[in-house]
């Protein structure tokens, strides 16, 4: 994973709960963000010496897999719901031309 930008947090408990409170330089993780195709925008901690040339390698994510999940479940249900939306826009404007159409006919 070549995480392409990062910034500093603030650690909750929340955060640091499943997480070592060191790398395994001896260094307290930073909070990233992934920039990846397959998680982007997922927040991880790693190890500040990332890309300096001697990191560790240390890496866990800084929320549980179970949220990713329910992340790609939710937008999977939204685009459904924008599926449906479009169709009943398109039969809406069909039917309003239609009707327009019969008025038009019949004034004539």
């Amino acid at each position: 994973m070549a995480p392409q930008s990062s910034s500093q947090g603030s650690r909750s408990s929340s955060e640091s709960r499943g997480r070592r409170k060191t790398c395994f330089c001896g260094e307290r993780p930073s909070l990233r963000t992934s920039s990846t195709v397959e998680n982007p925008g997922r927040r991880f901690w790693g190890c500040v010496n990332y890309q300096i040339g001697e990191g560790c390698g240390y890496f866990a994510w800084a929320e549980p897999e179970g949220l990713k999940n329910k992340a790609s479940s939710l937008k999977q249900e939204l685009q459904k719901a924008e599926r449906k939306l479009a169709l009943a826009l398109a039969v809406g404007i069909l039917g309003w031309t239609m009707a327009g159409l019969l008025l038009y006919d019949r004034l004539n």
